[in-house]
């Protein structure tokens, strides 16, 4: 397929467009390596500058990857992380076929200050189980998450906390708890150095950086967590549902008034 150098969208897009669709048709395989750029530009009929540009392109949305002195290669593709239920990372990774682990960098009683006090809403100086885990699947870092609980709902809680332990299975197998709800904030990141080593991407990458607040039935925050995800590896999923036709809203009414609690019984 040859770009149109009549039309608007500049060449470098068109070509990213291209190899896009090859990339999502299966053309190449994950960890393939792709045609060189010189390839494409005979391919393509376009300078190496405009396939250079439109890789780039790709390698920023995570779909390719670049090995220095080797070429470019097609990345994994992306797990999806629904936003529609309350999951942990290891069922996510076991929904997808792979198979988690977690690293445990550091565990703590802390004092609450700040945005943990405020956001686990307890009052100042309240101590909290702190826990910062590596979590991978199929033995790759995926993230790295920082967990607060507080001590007088899950006392002891840091003399369980082993690499490879879930925490919310920990939660729910020796405190009987279990989030009813959770509310969850994303923001895209650029990885500084420390983050960069801790996650094994190049200093500059891009990130999603994300805030939980769980909360059990009775509306105490359960936990607060910090995560820092490779945006390279996470895609974010959300099912979204339509405003209902004026033909419903009409065939609803139609329904009649609804029934007392005691026919509804």
């Amino acid at each position: 397929m040859i770009p149109n150098r009549n039309i608007s969208t500049p060449l470098y897009h068109q070509i990213r467009d291209f190899l896009r669709g090859e990339l999502q048709n299966g053309s190449f395989k994950p960890g393939e390596k792709i045609p060189s750029e010189a390839e494409l530009s005979a391919r393509y009929r376009v300078s190496r500058i405009t396939v250079k540009q439109a890789i780039q392109s790709l390698v920023q949305e995570g779909l390719l990857y670049r090995m220095q002195g080797k070429g470019t290669f097609v990345a994994r593709p992306k797990v999806a992380h629904s936003l529609n239920r309350i999951t942990s990372f290891s069922q996510q990774m076991r929904d997808r076929g792979m198979e988690p682990s977690t690293k445990v960098l550091e565990v703590e009683i802390v004092a609450a200050r700040g945005r943990v006090r405020e956001a686990l809403a307890i009052a100042e100086g309240t101590l909290v189980t702190k826990v910062r885990r590596l979590r991978l699947a199929d033995g790759e870092i995926m993230g790295v998450q920082t967990a607060y609980v507080p001590v007088d709902i899950c006392p002891d809680l840091a003399d369980f906390l082993k690499d490879n332990v879930s925490l919310y299975e920990l939660l729910r197998t020796r405190y009987g708890l279990a989030p009813a709800r959770a509310v969850e904030n994303y923001t895209a990141i650029i990885l500084d150095s420390y983050d960069a080593r801790l996650l094994e991407v190049p200093e500059g990458s891009p990130a999603l950086f994300a805030e939980r607040m769980a909360y059990l039935a009775d509306n105490r925050t359960l936990e607060y967590v910090v995560s820092i995800l490779r945006a390279d590896r996470y895609t974010l999923s959300v099912e979204l549902q339509g405003q209902p036709s004026v033909a419903q809203v009409r065939t609803a009414g139609q329904e009649g008034p609804p029934r007392t609690g005691t026919e509804m019984e």
